[in-house]
Formats: structure tokens, C-alpha cells, sequence
């Protein structure tokens, strides 16, 4: 009876162990699956706005504003030359600058600053080894 009760432990951590372990694989499909599903969105999501953006463009295209004016007979017409009138390039303005002013440095700014470049060191680092 001694050797039954160990025996009876083990099997029941062994099937507990399968039983997690099956739980583990179904929960990995499950999550693959989502993600498939989620891709698959974002995928026809990026087709559908790279078609819309092609569409703004279109309609944005003089040709096709020209071929609408005259369709509907709006009146309107492109400017011709005597019309349009440049306007020379203006002289650059020259602002003059104040004095550069010494800059005090604290210790807080200090820390700030080491801590900055330490964080950035570090995610370069980590940006290399993935």
C-alpha cells in the first residue's frame, strides 16, 4: 500500500502535466489563429487605403478638373497669361541674433543628460542584437 500512493501521485502529476500541456498547444493555435485572422484585416485594410489614395489622386488631377469644368459647363476656365501675374522673389531678411548666453548646467541636468544617452546606448545595443 506504501508503493501504491506514490504511484497513484506520480500519475496523477503525470496527467496533469499532460493536461497542461495540451492546454498550452490548443492556446497556441487558438492565439495563431487570431493573429492570422488580424493580418489577414490589416492586409485588406492597407489594399483598401492604398486604393483610395490612388482615387484622391485621380480626382485630384487637373486633366480630369478640366474634363469636369467643361462636362458641366461650370464657366470656369484656366487663367491665360495676361492674367497671371509674378511676383518677384522677395530679399532675404537678415535677423540679427542675441549674444549666445552661457549655458548653466545643474546637477539635475546632468543626471538627466547621463541617463539619456545611457538609455540610448542601450536601445541601440538592443536594436543590434535583435
Amino acid at each position: 500500500m506504501k508503493g501504491s500512493g506514490k504511484i497513484l501521485i506520480l500519475i496523477t502529476l503525470l496527467a496533469c502535466s499532460m493536461l497542461f500541456y495540451v492546454h498550452l498547444q490548443v492556446a497556441s493555435v487558438l492565439v495563431s489563429l487570431d493573429l492570422h485572422r488580424s493580418s489577414r484585416q490589416v492586409a485588406e485594410k492597407q489594399e483598401l487605403l492604398r486604393r483610395f489614395q490612388y482615387k484622391v489622386d485621380q480626382l485630384r488631377a487637373p486633366r480630369l478638373l478640366e474634363e469636369k469644368m467643361m462636362r458641366h459647363d461650370m464657366g470656369l476656365a484656366l487663367p491665360n497669361k495676361v492674367q497671371v501675374v509674378e511676383v518677384p522673389a522677395a530679399a532675404d531678411i537678415v535677423i540679427p541674433m542675441a549674444p549666445a548666453q552661457k549655458v548653466v548646467r545643474t546637477f539635475s541636468s546632468e543626471v538627466s543628460s547621463f541617463l539619456g544617452r545611457w538609455i540610448q546606448t542601450a536601445q541601440a545595443k538592443t536594436d543590434l542584437s535583435s
